[in-house]
């Protein structure tokens, strides 16, 4: 069983469109995590020292705030994370009062998630920083050259998704 992946691709064809790779340090995608990484290094320490919230505290909280009324399974999807996580994140910002529970307008029986009143304060404190934070990381591009880059990461973020849906054999919430 491949689990999905293609085995006739052995790493010795030649590759149309990935630049040269010896190493793992040259892929693509390799790269990209790291840079990721480096940046949830230092917004995990800025996120528990400056607002007592871990990444995903902030990230879920930050999702409610946008698609409030939202389901726990969405925000699931939405962060890549599998439900017993997000769960313990919810319960965590639930017992912070920063996001509530609420009957689910398009379903009763179903409970959505909304930010509160100290939920949207920290949220536009937090965001602030967030954006301060991104001009940092993106200060060495043009304002042409963000705009390309932007581009590019929705489409590489789109066609990833399609993929992950197609290997899921479901969709995903976007």
């Amino acid at each position: 069983m491949n689990g999905g992946l293609d085995e006739s691709f052995d790493g010795t064809q030649p590759v149309a469109r990935h630049p040269k790779a010896v190493s793992i340090e040259d892929v693509i995608t390799f790269r990209l995590q790291r840079m990721v990484s480096i940046g949830e290094r230092a917004g995990h320490h800025w996120s528990e020292r400056l607002f007592d919230l871990s990444l995903n505290e902030w990230r879920l909280l930050a999702l409610v705030k946008s698609r409030a009324p939202c389901r726990a399974g969405d925000m699931a999807d939405l962060l890549l994370m599998d439900k017993s996580q997000t769960s313990r994140v919810i319960k965590a910002l639930l017992s912070k009062e920063l996001i509530k529970n609420m009957p689910d307008p398009l379903d009763g029986r179903a409970i959505s998630l909304h930010t509160t009143e100290a939920g949207d304060t920290l949220y536009a404190r937090i965001f602030n920083e967030v954006l301060k934070s991104n001009e940092r990381v993106l200060s060495p591009l043009s304002p042409e050259e963000v705009q390309t880059f932007n581009a590019m990461l929705e489409r590489l973020i789109e066609h990833s998704e399609n993929l992950l849906e197609a290997r899921l054999g479901r969709d995903l919430v976007r």
